[in-house]
């Protein structure tokens, strides 16, 4: 007699097997981070170089303001990790009990440069140029949530620039929009020393770094959200503080702890 088993029976039994799948076929695991718009291009680097070594991690970066992914994280947003453009964001999130315990280290050390186009005054090389009328639109990041801006209005405020240079500033919300207003039409711009090892930046103007005397440290930290610690993100987090990482912060510019 032939034996028939029941429909929802043989379901059972096939979701019991794993429907003949191997633990390779495993969906990637997501790991989200909030990352300062200032690491877009070394970021990328190091996420590929990343996935070479752990496949399974999907890594998802969201590039933004620094105060804009602080405050997001503060609402609740899904992120694993956060990688600031500076360490009082990191800190305050601490302060909040919103960062995993033992997490927060510095992993990066930025510079400030300002940048100037090809359409600025060719003999254009430090910050008293900025005083030439011919320099029209200076772009900044927005102080308030972009380290990089905040730098920037400090060492506009240490060379007694400040007050005149406002009529000409042009706000981004972060630094990658204000590198887009730059390149758009900007005379001058206030960007990290990241930006001046792209292409686009070295083809177009010249930059020169600012005296790091003239802002405060630009200490760059990171940090594992508080409950977010899976596997996946520890992975992602210790991968930063290895040498494969390190070498790529280093060409782009920063100083590495």
């Amino acid at each position: 007699m032939r034996c028939v088993v029941p429909g929802i029976v043989l379901a059972l039994l096939v979701l019991a097997h794993g429907c003949g799948s191997r633990p390779d076929d495993a969906a990637p695991t997501p790991v989200r981070v909030a990352v300062a718009a200032n690491l877009r291009d070394a970021f990328g680097e190091i996420v590929a170089r990343f996935r070479k070594e752990h496949a399974t991690v999907a890594v998802q970066p969201v590039y933004t303001a620094s105060g804009s992914a602080f405050q997001q994280i503060r609402e609740g947003a899904p992120f694993d990790l956060f990688l600031s453009a500076d360490t009082r964001f990191p800190k305050a999130l601490e302060a909040e009990g919103r960062v995993a315990p033992g997490t927060r280290r510095v992993y990066a050390r930025g510079r400030l440069t300002l940048w100037f186009s090809e359409r600025a005054p060719p003999d254009a090389r430090g910050m008293a140029a900025l005083r030439d009328p011919r320099i029209r639109r200076v772009a900044v990041a927005t102080p308030e949530t972009a380290p990089y801006g905040r730098a920037a209005l400090e060492a506009l405020a240490a060379a007694g620039l400040e007050a005149v240079m406002r009529p000409k500033l042009v706000f981004g919300q972060d630094v990658g929009q204000t590198a887009q207003i730059a390149l758009a039409g900007a005379d001058a711009a206030f960007l990290p020393l990241s930006y001046m090892r792209t292409p686009a930046f070295r083809a177009r103007g010249h930059a020169v770094v600012i005296d790091p005397a003239s802002h405060a440290p630009l200490d760059q930290a990171y940090v594992i959200v508080r409950g977010r610690e899976s596997p996946g993100a520890r992975l992602l987090y210790d991968f930063l503080r290895l040498q494969p990482a390190r070498e790529i912060l280093q060409r782009y510019g920063y100083e590495v702890p």
